[in-house]
């Protein structure tokens, strides 16, 4: 941590964070659409088996590629278009088990 702990400061980008946002947001819906048809990914990435979470990324998200625009690349990989309610889930059960919440 220091003055500049984002690159985006040193551009004078002070608080431009919305590509964060999206990204988080989409990344735990596409995380627990992954974890409902495969499993528990924690349990997955431990024993270094990157595999099935490879072939499931594969056809919904590396082979469409810029094909789609971001909502609809989510929505065609989960079946839901873009929703902030998998991140509170996601935010929710990790820190009501860190926090006893």
């Amino acid at each position: 941590v220091g003055c500049l702990q984002d690159i985006h400061w040193s551009m004078g980008a002070f608080g431009y964070f919305p590509t964060y946002t999206l990204g988080n947001l989409y990344a735990a819906q596409l995380l627990e659409a992954m974890e409902n048809e495969i499993g528990d990914i924690d349990a997955i990435v431990s024993k270094g088996d990157w595999s099935s979470l490879l072939q499931w990324l594969r056809p919904r998200i590396h082979e469409k590629g810029s094909k789609m625009t971001p909502a609809e690349l989510i929505e065609s990989a989960t079946g839901s278009p873009p929703s902030p309610e998998p991140f509170l889930r996601y935010v929710e059960g990790k820190y009501g088990m860190l926090y006893g919440l």
